[in-house]
C-alpha cells in the first residue's frame, strides 16, 4: 500500500515528525517504531514507570514518544516494535531529557485521547537503523549537538573486560571494542552491563568472516581530546554480524579490499588510567595560577603547580570511615557499619583518607582536600595503616608522617566547582595529582612564560605548574566510575563527612547509564580550620 493509499482511505492530511510542535494536539502521524523499552522505577527494577517509543516516518525523521504508567495497559498489547501505525493526538514537551533517543526539539506524550491503530506492514520501507558515519559523530561532539545514534562498523579490535561499580554501588562490568567502518575511521566502542555478556559469548565462537557491529541508540563521549561511543541504560542495543541487508552489504564491501575482510580481532592492552603527561600534552585542562583559580567565574577542571605549605588537619579529621562497596562515609556502631547511599551492612570499614592542605605557587593560596586515592600515592600507606602507625603519637595532632608533605611541590589536577564560584569557601578538590620532576619542570616554565611574562624573576619560579595524574573525568568535568572499588570516586560521592571542624557533601552527577561514565564532581568544601601541628605556613622567599 502506498503512502498516498493510505492518506485517501484516512481523508486526513498525514503530518510530517519534522514540523511537530506545541501548537496543537490534534498531530497525525504515521510512523514506524524503531526502539520501544520499558522505563523502570529506579528503586523497584520490577515497577515499570513507562513505556517508551522512537517513532519514524517515511521521510526517516525521528521523534521520542512516551507512554505514561497510566495508560500502557492500554497499548502494551497493540504496539510493537518495527510495527507501522496511525497515531493521533499527542501532547508535544519540549526534549530536555538527559539522555535524548533523538534531535528532535520535541517529545510526545501519549494522553487519554490518542488513538494508535495497526497499518500494513508494506505501508512504507521501514530501517530502523538510521546510520551516522563516524567523522559525523566527531562533528556532532564538537558542535554540542549529542543525542544518541545508530552506527555500523567492523570491530578490529577488543580490550579485556573490566569490573567496575556503578555509581549506584552495583558490581557490573565494560568492555572497549575498537572499529572501523568503510573508509578506515576509526571509533571506539565502551559496552557496559549486560552487552558486555553479548560481546564475550559472541567473540568466543570461532568466525572465519568479519565481525559487524550494529549498534542502536548509543550515546557519543567525549574524553581527553577523543571521541568514541557507549551504550546507554535503556535504550541502546547492539547486534553482531545480524542477518539484515545492511550488514551483508557493508560485508561484500569488505571482501573488495582483500585481506581487511579476514583480518583477525587484535587484543589491545588497555590503555592505563594514570596517564599525566598524556593528558597534559593533549591540552583538555589548562594550567593555571593559583591567582586565576581564584579569579574563576565558571566550572571548570585546570591543573596547577603549588607548593604543600601547610597541613589543615587534626587527630581525627583526616580520614573517615567508608562503605565497602562505595566510597560514601557510613555510620558505625562497634565496627557494624550501614551505608545510606547503597544500603549495605557490614563489619569493620575501611578508612580512607581526606587530607585538607594548603597550596601556594607565588601568585595566592587556597586550601585543598586530597582524596583517599591520590593521598595514598603519596604517603605510599592506606589510611587504616597510617591511623594505626600513628596511635602512640599525641591524640591532639595528626600523625608526624603527614610533615614529610611540607614544601613539596606537586602538579594538582583541581575542581572548580558552583560553590568556590559563587561564595567566599575555597576549599578545592583534587582529582589527580603527580610529583613528577619532569612535567612539574616543564609545564612550570610554560606557566612561567605564558601567563606572568614580566613579573620579577624571584616571583616567576614559585608560579603554578601543572601536570596531571589519572582521574576519572572527561573534558566536561563529568566524572567516569572507576574500575575499582577503591578509587577517586570518593571525591564525586554523597560522603557526608561529620568532623569537628569541617563537612565536605558531594554531588555524583549522572550522565548516563552504568558509568563509565558517567558525569561531573561538583564537590564543595569549607574552609574552616583545624587544628595543625604547628607547621603553620612557611615564608615564601
Amino acid at each position: 500500500m502506498s503512502m498516498s493509499q493510505h492518506r485517501g482511505s484516512m481523508n486526513q492530511i498525514v503530518d510530517r515528525v519534522a514540523d511537530i510542535n506545541p501548537t496543537k494536539l490534534g498531530w497525525n502521524l504515521v510512523v514506524g517504531v524503531v526502539r520501544l523499552y520499558e522505563l523502570c522505577s529506579q528503586s523497584n527494577p520490577a515497577d515499570v514507570y513507562s513505556l517508551e517509543m522512537v517513532l519514524q516516518d517515511e521521510q526517516g525523521d525521528r521523534i521520542h514518544c512516551s507512554i505514561p504508567k497510566g495508560n500502557i495497559v492500554v497499548f502494551k498489547t497493540l504496539i510493537r516494535e518495527n510495527g507501522i501505525y496511525s497515531m493521533r493526538n499527542f501532547i508535544v514537551k519540549g526534549n530536555n531529557n538527559l539522555v535524548k533517543t533523538t534531535g528532535h526539539k520535541y517529545k510526545l506524550n501519549f494522553y487519554m485521547k490518542t488513538c494508535v491503530s495497526r497499518l500494513p506492514s508494506d505501508t512504507f520501507h521501514l530501517n530502523p537503523f538510521s546510520y551516522v558515519p563516524f567523522p559525523e559523530i566527531e562533528a556532532m561532539v564538537g558542535m554540542n549537538r549529542i543525542h544518541l545514534l545508530d552506527f555500523i562498523g567492523q570491530v578490529m579490535g577488543k580490550e579485556n573486560a573490566q569490573d567496575m561499580v556503578t555509581k549506584s554501588g552495583q558490581q557490573s562490568k565494560c568492555i572497549a571494542l575498537y572499529l572501523e567502518d568503510l573508509e578506515q575511521n576509526r571509533m571506539k566502542c565502551t559496552l557496559y552491563g549486560e552487552s558486555v555478556d553479548k560481546v564475550i559469548s559472541f567473540m568466543d565462537k570461532p568466525e572465519n568472516e568479519p565481525v559487524i557491529l550494529v549498534a542502536q541508540l548509543f550515546k557519543p563521549h567525549f574524553y581527553l581530546n577523543e571521541v568514541s561511543v557507549q551504550n546507554s541504560l535503556y535504550a541502546s542495543r547492539v547486534f553482531f554480524n545480524p542477518d539484515i541487508p545492511d550488514v551483508v552489504s557493508f560485508k561484500n564491501s569488505l571482501m573488495k579490499q582483500g585481506e581487511r575482510a579476514s583480518q583477525p580481532i587484535s587484543h589491545i592492552d588497555r590503555q592505563p588510567q594514570y596517564s599525566v603527561s598524556h593528558e597534559l600534552s593533549a591540552g583538555a585542562f589548562p594550567v593555571k595560577t593559583i591567582e586565576e583559580i581564584l579569579n574563576m567565574t565558571t566550572e571548570t577542571l585546570c591543573w596547577v603547580v603549588g607548593t604543600i605549605v601547610s597541613i589543615e588537619v587534626g587527630a581525627t579529621d583526616w580520614f573517615y570511615a567508608s562503605c565497602k562497596t562505595c566510597p560514601r562515609k557510613v555510620k558505625e556502631n562497634k565496627d557494624r557499619y550501614f551505608c545510606e547511599y547503597c544500603g549495605k551492612v557490614g563489619f569493620n570499614p575501611p578508612l580512607r583518607y581526606r587530607l585538607n592542605v594548603v597550596i601556594t605557587d607565588g601568585t595566592g593560596c587556597v586550601n585543598v582536600i586530597i582524596w583517599n586515592q591520590e593521598a595514598k600515592l603519596i604517603m605510599g600507606k592506606p589510611a587504616g595503616d597510617m591511623r594505626d602507625l600513628s596511635k602512640s603519637e599525641s591524640i591532639n595532632s595528626y600523625p608526624k608522617a603527614f610533615d614529610s608533605l611540607l614544601e613539596r611541590k606537586f602538579l594538582f589536577k583541581i575542581s572548580v566547582g558552583k560553590k568556590n564560584i559563587s561564595t567566599l569557601d575555597q576549599v578545592y578538590n583534587v582529582i589527580k595529582i603527580s610529583d613528577d620532576v619532569s612535567l612539574i619542570g616543564m609545564y612550570s616554565s610554560q606557566a612561567s612564560s605564558a601567563e606572568i611574562e614580566g613579573a620579577d624573576p624571584s616571583v616567576s619560579n614559585l608560579l603554578a605548574i601543572s601536570g596531571q595524574t589519572d582521574n576519572e573525568s572527561d573534558g566536561i568535568g563529568v566524572a567516569v566510575v572507576s574500575l575499582s572499588k577503591d578509587s577517586v570516586m570518593e571525591s564525586n560521592s554523597d560522603i557526608g563527612l561529620e568532623t569537628p571542624a569541617k563537612s565536605t557533601g558531594v554531588e555524583f552527577v549522572s550522565n548516563s547509564t552504568i558509568m563509565v561514565g558517567m558525569d561531573s564532581p561538583d564537590v564543595q568544601g569549607s574552609s574552616n580550620k583545624t587544628t595543625r601541628r604547628g607547621a603553620g605556613k612557611r615564608k615564601i622567599e
